[in-house]
């Protein structure tokens, strides 16, 4: 296992992160993906200590990088022994645990991004080498999840192993077939396994301990398992899932007994998406979204339920927001974290009486709450509009009270912190419609208030249970960068459209049967709202978009001649290949209201971005990852059909990458390319990478008449 760096790598990147910060060039790309991402956050059982995943971009090696650090809570704030300690660097981490005693470290390890992640042991001091617990020749799939058992004794585990054929059967099918792939195949079965340890041994980084038992407990009941839990009495397992389908019908939550209970396994039945689970004492919690009502499911905010026998029982319905994380407390209660509007909260619910107290709003993100076992001492990752990422700490005697006070006990962002930083505010609009939609608004720094500034419109993901908040963060992706393109001098709106988390039921609903029409609207209006107060130049509005975010930006293109250029990855563009998908089931529940294209084409094709292609005159900038599921030939469908048009277009297709980019050099890529896109079409300048049809971008739009139309 490649775990540890070279000890010359090792002194520059310790004097990057510990050196006194200065002020960086948030408008350089290298710079911004210089951005280091905490990916895991856990207190230790007795609050003595903080234990974190970072990930950073390694341009040299052209891969993320990961470290395992500690950190001291009991030492004087801003000693030297109150800094982090690095135990482990050079892999690729996640799922950080403690265990029960506090004794050890567990998380998932990879030498190298290609490889699975197998399930490793640390004594959380320097110079101490991981052990792994599992061992890739069986499990060559990796490990999914886990959690340890309560006594410490030892863990339980999913993984997915390939599938296993009889001998006769598979020669048979060898002769009829050869080398032709043949669906449906053999399917690989998700399983839980058990394994016992035998106590750490020293310098065992190679291979597993020999004394370690693991076994096999039974089949994974979900294609995609998405959780796991062991009840504090280790009594129970619960694990949510889903086919892989991804629909409501198949998103249950299992809960298989350990103990001596004589009561079987239970399982839900019900139209709900569960996406989180946490045990409190013997009662289990679970967020979930999505209800069935009038014979269809209609979506709903993250909400907060109690497994009762194989129901759901709604707990706080007063609780705003879309429900995020669960982190339990020994006292019954449960911190959760929630989207609400441009912000995010963090309550404490008493799930005996449904009280709710509201411990700290937060202008941004928070992420990786964790508390120690009585709850005085929580910490988390925050994020906002002055400031970049870092671990916030929260110290008290008497469990979780006020957290505004919390204190950094990280600055592994401070350069960046430092500036200069976009100037970011909450904006409404009127929907039309008699409400508003909201948005977050990235002026270029030292210049708020000013006139005629160029504008990009960046859309968001998903869009159920995403919210855009007041961040300059890249929160660990490349996807969406407005405080990157506020810095090179632009105004940058992320609106949260119909659909999006933290404004309500209704807000969220206000997508179904109108994929396309109504998001739209709301982003259209948004724009010219900004226009009318004279702070957008009508001449110089760029629009980009990834994921769902790529979606709506392929339907706003076929919809309004606004935009002057577009950036749109990933994303739907044909929703009757949607349809034809793994993913056809989900998006009739979530955007069709159950509906399918030969029960209603005529919705299909009105709210597919594809309808729209007749229209398109803005010159588009197409991105999608070679391995990105069906967004490749979604991407080459637009590309052909806007070259058949004339309309000047550009296809980038990063190889090796899914959905979410991995390498460096790509998500740099990406990135310089988009700038590179607007910053021709909207301010003039050259392309390093060369025209694209530049003698037909006026010629094209001058075919069509001007105007915000939808």
């Amino acid at each position: 296992m490649a775990i540890h760096l070279s000890l010359a790598a090792l002194a520059l990147v310790l004097l990057f992160s510990l050196a006194p910060a200065a002020r960086a060039d948030l408008g350089d790309v290298d710079t911004s993906l210089g951005e280091v991402v905490f990916d895991d956050v856990q207190v230790s059982p007795d609050g003595s200590r903080l234990a974190f995943i970072t990930r950073r971009n390694d341009f040299a090696q052209d891969r993320e990088v990961c470290s395992v650090w500690r950190l001291d809570l009991s030492r004087p704030a801003g000693s030297d022994a109150a800094r982090p300690v690095r135990l482990v660097e050079g892999g690729i981490y996640s799922s950080l645990r403690w265990s029960p005693d506090g004794r050890v470290l567990s998380f998932l390890s990879a030498a190298d991004p290609a490889e699975a992640l197998q399930l490793v042991l640390l004594e959380p001091e320097p110079g101490a080498a991981p052990r792994r617990v599992t061992d890739p020749a069986r499990f060559e799939n990796g490990i999914d999840l886990y959690d340890w058992l309560p006594d410490g004794s030892g863990l339980i585990f999913v993984a997915t192993e390939p599938p296993v054929e009889a001998a006769a059967a598979q020669r048979k099918q060898q002769e009829l077939y050869g080398d032709v792939r043949r669906l449906p195949g053999p399917a690989a079965q998700p399983a839980f396994y058990k394994v016992t340890l035998a106590g750490l041994r020293e310098n065992r980084t190679d291979r597993t301990d020999p004394s370690d038992q693991i076994s096999r407990i039974t089949d994974v009941p979900f294609e995609l398992p998405q959780s796991l839990a062991v009840s504090p009495d280790g009594w129970w397992l619960a694990a949510a899932g889903s086919a892989a389908t991804q629909s409501t019908e198949s998103s249950e939550v299992l809960l298989l007994p350990l103990g001596p209970q004589a009561v079987g396994p239970q399982r839900t039945s019900n139209r709900t998406w569960e996406e989180s689970i946490a045990w409190v004492g013997k009662d289990l919690f679970a967020v979930g979204s999505g209800e069935e009502r009038e014979g269809h499911i209609v979506s709903t905010e993250g909400r907060l339920y109690r497994l009762d026998g194989s129901r759901l029982t709604r707990i706080s319905p007063e609780l705003e927001g879309y429900v995020k994380q669960l982190v339990p407390l020994s006292d019954g209660s449960l911190l959760v974290t929630a989207d609400v509007s441009t912000r995010m909260r963090v309550s404490r619910v008493e799930p005996g009486s449904g009280k709710v107290r509201a411990l700290l709003d937060q202008r941004g993100t928070i992420s990786s709450l964790s508390a120690s076992r009585d709850g005085a001492v929580i910490a988390f990752v925050a994020a906002g509009p002055t400031g970049f990422p870092e671990i916030h700490v929260a110290q008290g005697q008497d469990g979780p009270g006020d957290l505004e006070g919390a204190r950094p006990v990280t600055d592994l962002n401070a350069a960046l912190t430092r500036g200069p930083l976009p100037e970011v505010e909450t904006v409404s609009w009127d929907d039309g419609e008699g409400s508003t939609v909201e948005g977050v608004l990235y002026w270029p720094p030292g210049r708020k208030g000013e006139k005629n500034l160029p504008l990009i419109v960046d859309l968001h993901g998903g869009p159920f249970s995403v919210a855009r908040t007041e961040s300059v963060s890249l929160q660990g992706a490349f996807h969406s960068f407005p405080a990157v393109l506020a810095a090179r001098g632009f105004l940058v709106l992320n609106p949260n459209y119909r659909g999006s988390a933290g404004r309500g039921d209704a807000f969220a609903q206000g997508i179904e049967g109108s994929f396309c029409s109504r998001p739209s609207q709301d982003v259209i209006l948004g724009v010219e709202s900004l226009i009318a107060r004279g702070w957008a130049d009508r001449q110089r509005l760029g629009l980009m978009g990834y994921s769902g975010g790529g979606s709506l930006s392929k339907c706003l293109l076929g919809r309004t001649d606004l935009f002057r250029a577009a950036s749109t990855g990933s994303g739907a563009w044909n929703n009757l290949w949607v349809f034809s998908s793994i993913r056809g089931e989900m998006w009739s529940e979530s955007f069709f209201r159950g509906t399918t294209p030969w029960t209603d084409f005529e919705l299909w094709w009105r709210e597919s971005p594809a309808s729209g292609l007749e229209r398109i005159r803005t010159p588009t900038l197409i991105i999608s990852g070679e391995r990105d599921g069906d967004a490749p030939r979604q991407a080459d469908e637009l590309y052909r059909g806007l070259r058949a048009r004339g309309v000047p277009v550009e296809y980038l297709t990063f190889p090796g990458e899914g959905h979410v980019f991995n390498r460096p050099s790509h998500k740099r890529t990406k990135m310089r390319a988009e700038i590179a896109w607007f910053e021709h079409y909207l301010l003039g300048k050259p392309r390093a990478g060369g025209e694209v049809q530049p003698d037909q971008v006026e010629q094209v739009r001058a075919g069509g008449a001007k105007g915000s139309a939808v």
